[in-house]
């Protein structure tokens, strides 16, 4: 093979890797991370989507919210969804959503959901909040698109903002890309 066909041929493999494939940091704080255990020094790196916005997200999005996990999304859906006491809230784009969500979800954008909405307390209301009285409102689980999609602790930390009661608010972190990853059913549509 000759050096120039050799070297459009390597050219063209070096565009076929998939875009994941670059470097981007960890959080917005920590490009990487690095310690040193048993004299040996560990560091990881994260290749993914950038960093801004898609930053690996905490565990908890807010003090007093419970995170939870699939087994408790399940128990949540039965206990909650099924009775009409609660809403999975996926928090994600209307497009996106549409796509494919977790079966029961409604769709409640983040960004409708920010203090700076003038419509908020329309939602509120839809919620079951009357008169800023949130004795009757809906529990509620948000999730959006997985552990780096910043949208759900938003919406979280908006709605508290708002009066919400930590003890009606939960947090699925692993969000859609876990549910998918665990080869669990997604609903499709509008």
């Amino acid at each position: 093979m000759g050096k120039g066909l050799c070297s459009t041929v390597c050219a063209v493999m070096a565009l076929a890797l998939p875009a994941q494939a670059q470097s981007s940091r960890i959080t917005q704080d920590m490009p990487q991370f690095e310690a040193t255990v048993n004299g040996q020094t560990l560091n990881i790196q994260r290749n993914g989507a950038a960093c801004p916005p898609s930053c690996v997200q905490p565990m908890q999005a807010a003090t007093g919210v419970a995170t939870i996990a699939e087994l408790e999304v399940l128990d949540f859906i039965d206990a909650m969804v099924a009775k009409q006491r609660g809403l999975l809230v996926d928090v994600r784009l209307p497009e996106v959503f549409g796509a494919g969500t977790l079966p029961g979800s409604v769709n409640v954008p983040a960004s409708t959901l920010s203090g700076d909405n003038p419509y908020r307390d329309d939602l509120l209301n839809a919620l079951g909040v009357r008169n800023g009285d949130f004795g009757q409102a809906f529990d509620l689980v948000l999730l959006g698109g997985g552990a780096d999609d910043p949208s759900a602790a938003e919406a979280v930390r908006d709605l508290l903002d708002a009066g919400y009661p930590a003890s009606k608010l939960k947090y699925y972190r692993g969000g859609v890309a876990s549910w998918r990853g665990l080869g669990l059913d997604l609903a499709t549509g509008p």
